[in-house]
């Protein structure tokens, strides 16, 4: 009996369209995980933050009271990217929490990265916090924002 004739495909020697198609698959897949791994990078870079006190921490005065009966803070923070250690933002922190975690904050857009904003004043009164920057910028954070929470 004779062996049967091998397919017309791989008669003349040339490659299954499969493994042609081999080398093009594998480097997609490649581009595709480094792209996924950059995309998470800069998630996490934007994410991850690490946050430091700008100047000094504001305490309230003991001549001003609010309703919650408790002591508040004003300061600013300045975040950079924990991966890339990349400035992120400047904010103004205002609440009752002395590390400076749980409160209200307002992002600072004034300015650049190089020139951090420098208090020059915080007014406190039963309507809410004023803080004048040396940049001459003034910042007000009503009561309502900062009093009551956790």
């Amino acid at each position: 009996m004779a062996d049967p004739a091998p397919p017309a495909a791989l008669a003349g020697g040339a490659a299954p369209a499969s493994r042609r198609r081999r080398p093009a698959r594998l480097l997609f897949a490649a581009a595709l995980a480094v792209l996924l791994v950059l995309t998470a990078a800069v998630i996490l870079d934007r994410l991850l933050g690490r946050t430091s006190v700008v100047g000094g921490v504001q305490k309230q005065p003991a001549s001003v009271k609010y309703q919650d009966g408790r002591t508040h803070y004003a300061a600013v923070t300045r975040t950079r990217s924990w991966v890339f250690d990349r400035h992120v933002n400047y904010r103004l922190y205002t609440g009752s929490d002395p590390s400076l975690h749980y409160g209200y904050f307002v992002r600072l857009g004034f300015g650049t990265p190089e020139q951090r904003p420098v208090v020059k004043a915080v007014k406190w009164d039963d309507r809410g916090i004023r803080v004048t920057f040396a940049s001459g910028h003034e910042v007000f954070v009503p009561t309502r924002y900062f009093v009551g929470g956790r």
